[in-house]
């Protein structure tokens, strides 16, 4: 018997899964770990597989269930084989007490070959021909980890727990903000704040000011009226976030931004609308970097957007924050951002105080 580590992308449909399962099963695997990631290439299934003998007909079965080529098989060890969120914990515990060693504790979380310090000054990366293969997690605004895997690409999901373990050890600061004041990129200033069900009326008004167009690039079609139901649901904490922006020097709300949970693992679901006489003064830009921030506070490993595929001032917000643009599919575009990262660097602390000494780590 051998222990692999599999990871495959199977499509979004039911029984998909089932499927790769059985066909394991099948050639006598024992599958002894199951993890899901978010990922360029859509939802990767990670199994740690027992496998009697040789492993490359049980490989060949997962292929012809997956999608294209993305098999990818290495192998693993019996102490890769346990809970990923109590390594993850351990090693937080760990960092507490002995800080300096941050990239060995990113290499075992992420079980990488190689982990050291990095300056983030350096403008030429130092593995051009195999970027997907290393990560770069950054540590305050100066210096980072460099992490690299050659045989297994690293995918969202394992950047977004980089990112929480180094966060879990910078000086803590709380949770993104959603209730404050924000400036976009063009000057504009305004206060954001949680929508609740005392703002009803104040929703309802905004979208009565909203053109038909505007309606139909957010819900797919006109809305002019928010159903009870709706309401609802853009105040209801268990299915997400919804904040709204105004004028900083006050009156009706001008934005509305979502940020909603999904039965992806990771996977968040963004959405804006943005009354017509304030588009094009950069509001829609710095509510997605806003509710970015609260998703990586979340845990998030990615956020996607869809929207009508006319809708080009979306895509460009999108595109400009890192998104990865995907085809029209009967008239509706989705962006698909990785949220590692989002939340800005911490305040020195004794991490960053270590790393800021002469001779320090990366210099």
């Amino acid at each position: 018997m051998a222990l692999w580590r599999i990871r495959t992308v199977v499509e979004d449909r039911p029984g998909q899964l089932a499927g790769v399962v059985d066909a394991m099963a099948a050639e006598g695997g024992n599958i002894v770990g199951l993890s899901i990631h978010a990922d360029a290439a859509g939802v990767v299934d990670e199994f740690v597989v027992d496998v009697p003998g040789e492993h490359r007909t049980l490989l060949a079965e997962v292929a012809r269930r997956s999608v294209g080529d993305s098999v990818l098989a290495v192998p693993a060890q019996p102490r890769e084989v346990g809970d990923d969120v109590t390594r993850a914990l351990l090693l937080t515990a760990r960092l507490r007490s002995e800080p300096n060693r941050l990239p060995e504790a990113l290499r075992e979380l992420l079980l990488a070959d190689e982990a050291r310090w990095t300056n983030l000054t350096r403008s030429v990366p130092e593995f051009p021909e195999e970027p997907e293969t290393t990560l770069v997690v950054p540590v305050g605004p100066l210096r980072g980890v460099r992490l690299r895997r050659p045989d297994q690409p690293f995918t969202w999901t394992e950047t977004a727990r980089a990112d929480a373990l180094v966060r879990s050890v910078l000086p803590p600061t709380g949770p993104a903000p959603i209730d404050g004041e924000l400036v976009t990129h063009k000057g504009t200033g305004l206060h954001v704040f949680q929508v609740r069900s005392s703002d009803a009326e104040a929703v309802q008004r905004l979208h009565r000011r909203c053109s038909a167009e505007t309606s139909r690039r957010r819900y797919f079609s006109s809305v002019r009226e928010l159903t009870p139901r709706m309401l609802g649901v853009f105040c209801d904490p268990e299915l997400g976030l919804t904040l709204a922006a105004r004028p900083r020097e006050g009156g009706e709300p001008v934005a509305l931004a979502h940020l909603m949970y999904t039965l992806d693992p990771g996977v968040g679901e963004i959405a804006f609308l943005v009354e017509d006489s304030w588009q094009g003064r950069g509001v829609g830009t710095a509510l997605t970097r806003a509710l970015t921030a609260i998703a990586a506070d979340w845990g998030l490993a990615e956020v996607r957007a869809e929207t009508v595929a006319g809708n080009r001032a979306m895509q460009r917000i999108m595109s400009r924050m890192g998104a990865a643009i995907g085809p029209p599919r009967d008239g509706v575009v989705q962006a698909r951002l990785p949220v590692a990262g989002a939340v800005p660097s911490r305040r020195p602390g004794r991490l960053m105080n270590l790393m800021s000494q002469p001779g320090a780590a990366g210099g």
